[in-house]
């Protein structure tokens, strides 16, 4: 029996991220992520009915392991929920924004999706860190594309 899977289709996600402090932008970055396992069978889940758990939620993490579809959790994850959702055709853009008041103190390495229920659906590891205090904010998109 052949394969019919077509891996150029396969669901796929891209994080865009501004960072600012004291209103001054000091990153803007664009990068692909990866989707995971739990986050493959949340999307079968809700394509089926089971459940109506969706994405609620973008974490900030410690975390600097490279990403895995296994993956679950961010380290010292913190959330913040989706300021809103634009659904298209074939995606789905998560607008977030963590604030002033949101995640102070940590080096910011990972960034996760997750549903009301905190199940993690995507995760991106990032080289560099982002140093989150009270003068900085984050503002950004994470599509997912299926």
């Amino acid at each position: 029996m052949n394969n019919l899977r077509d891996e150029s289709r396969e669901p796929r996600g891209r994080l865009h991220i501004k960072a600012y402090r004291k209103g001054r932008l000091i990153l803007d970055e664009t990068e692909h992520n990866l989707i995971v396992d739990l986050g493959r069978s949340r999307m079968a889940a809700l394509l089926g009915g089971t459940t109506t758990d969706a994405i609620k939620y973008v974490g900030v993490g410690t975390g600097s392991n490279a990403p895995s579809v296994l993956d679950e959790v961010l380290t010292d994850c913190v959330l913040s929920e989706v300021v809103m959702v634009d659904v298209r055709n074939s995606e789905v853009k998560f607008d977030f924004k963590i604030d002033q008041n949101t995640a102070n103190g940590l080096a910011i390495r990972e960034f996760g999706l997750f549903t009301a229920d905190g199940v993690m659906f995507s995760h991106r590891v990032r080289a560099g860190c982002i140093d989150k205090d009270s003068e900085v904010e984050i503002y950004g998109d994470w599509t997912i594309q299926f």
